[in-house]
């Protein structure tokens, strides 16, 4: 063999053998784990606990128990935080408990970040905390006598005390997620571990951004730069003028770091925001997760009208026998009525056309009603509506969070919550859901030995058959909703 021959069978041989490789490569299947990440644009913690948050009670408790025991700062974001009974009684919690704690020698910083809409509503919701010291601002708020230029609301909801817990879930500062007696269903998890670094490190950059939008000199640039900025300060920490407003909690009173594993289980943050990118990875992963799904799905929202591609993800799931199942309310208990419910209607045609199981809580008077004619009572009353943002993937994965996965959260709003990979807590969760579809679980506790009476039922599998009188109640509106479908 001449030495050229000998020369081109190395070329030929390395050539197939790089050709080779690379589809071996291509052919190793994307693990969950690097899905999440890549798709959620996030990255996975260990060592963390996860508790599931559900009941108004303990939901209330919670909350209670991370002021208690706050013994640095306390950081808390909310879309609203009304002025009612609960959202006064938790405002002034918080002022008697820095109070007490003053006179102890202790000084705990309390920051609370609301959304412009809580300020325009329920401003005297803050006042109590103001007066206590407390740092209050508003997420996008009028400014200097001139509106917001970003059409962008803070939706996520964060409670974090020194660092070391967090709540994280759908709930708002008001009565209707804390009172027994009439209540939305929210859900919301407790984490301990490296994810809260996660979480405080998403407060304060929104912490710091909104304090930059509230300064005169953001009107003297392009918005094109002030985007710029915003977006070089999220991913770097510092503004392109190299400096960074966020060194000052740089230290061990709010990152104290974690000596011991505070768990055992993996959890990822996920947080959307318009300003940094376009769309929101959240829906995008939910998207992903459908496309890989291979025994069930199943996702609770309280405003369906989802982007396209989310509604086509899950019917196409449905299509190849993955058990797909949506949670939503129905028309008798929207949390708001108007084109907010008529919105969803379109998505949940093409659910139904399409093979998912569609329920509608239909929770009303009924229930309270059949409860006061009997000498019977529950140990908790079922909600009303449903207000939890869910997804369940499989065995082993699931996402508790703010974002109602709908347009809306999509493209307009920033949103906080988790993914967490842990077939305990999937399992959890998922009997959660089955108590809500079979209400009866809600025991009722009678006197005098009498007998329980049926509840109603207020969940209800939409069929087929139902689609003449979707299609009805849709009537003309569909033009309209799709010129505003951002305002839902």
């Amino acid at each position: 063999m001449s030495l050229g021959g000998f020369f081109r069978r190395i070329a030929v041989f390395v050539a197939v053998s790089g050709v080779l490789g690379v589809w071996a490569h291509a052919e190793e299947p994307e693990s969950i784990e690097q899905l999440v990440a890549r798709v959620g644009r996030t990255r996975w913690t260990f060592n963390n606990t996860v508790e599931l948050v559900a009941g108004p009670r303990e939901a209330w408790q919670a909350r209670l128990d991370l002021v208690d025991s706050a013994r640095h700062h306390i950081l808390i974001s909310t879309f609203s935080w009304h002025n009612d009974v609960y959202g006064k009684d938790f405002r002034r919690y918080i002022a008697e408990t820095e109070k007490r704690r003053k006179t102890e020698g202790i000084d705990v910083s309390v920051r609370v970040l609301a959304d412009a809409f809580a300020f325009g509503l329920f401003s005297r919701a803050f006042d109590g905390l103001e007066e206590e010291g407390a740092d209050v601002r508003g997420y996008n708020r009028s400014s200097w006598g001139l509106t917001p230029m970003f059409d962008v609301r803070m939706h996520d909801k964060i409670m974090i005390a020194d660092g070391k817990r967090a709540l994280v879930g759908g709930r708002n500062i008001a009565d209707l997620y804390f009172d027994p007696q009439k209540w939305w269903l929210d859900l919301g998890v407790q984490v301990e571990g490296p994810v809260v670094d996660d979480l405080q490190m998403i407060f304060l950059k929104s912490w710091e951004l909104t304090e930059f939008n509230r300064k005169a000199g953001r009107f003297l640039l392009p918005q094109e730069k002030l985007v710029e900025a915003m977006r070089t300060f999220w991913f770097t920490g510092r503004y392109p003028n190299g400096k960074s407003p966020l060194e000052p909690f740089m230290t061990t009173g709010f990152f104290p770091g974690w000596s011991e594993p505070a768990g055992s289980v993996p959890v990822a943050v996920l947080y959307d925001n318009p300003l940094l990118r376009r769309r929101a990875a959240t829906t995008d992963l939910v998207i992903a997760l459908a496309g890989r799904a291979k025994d069930r799905i199943e996702l609770m929202t309280p405003f369906p009208n989802m982007p396209p591609e989310l509604t086509a993800a899950l019917v196409a799931a449905a299509k190849r026998g993955v058990n797909v199942r949506v949670i939503v309310n129905g028309p008798e208990a929207a949390i708001r009525g108007g084109p907010f419910l008529s919105s969803g209607y379109p998505t949940l045609i093409q659910l139904i056309e399409g093979g998912v199981e569609v329920w509608s809580w239909r929770a009303n008077g009924d229930v309270q009603d059949t409860i006061d004619a009997s000498d019977c009572h529950p140990a908790v009353m079922p909600p009303i509506a449903l207000h939890g943002k869910m997804v369940r993937v499989d065995d082993d994965l699931s996402i508790v969070h703010s974002s109602n996965f709908n347009i809306r959260s999509t493209y307009y709003n920033t949103e906080a919550g988790v993914v967490v990979l842990d077939e305990d807590f999937n399992r959890l969760l998922g009997n959660f859901v089955e108590s809500l579809i079979d209400i009866h679980k809600f025991k009722l506790e009678c006197q005098d030995g009498a007998t329980a009476p049926q509840l109603p039922d207020i969940m209800e599998l939409l069929t087929t058959d139902d689609l003449p009188t979707i299609r009805k109640e849709l009537g003309k509106k569909q033009r309209f909703l799709d010129a505003w479908g951002a305002a839902w």
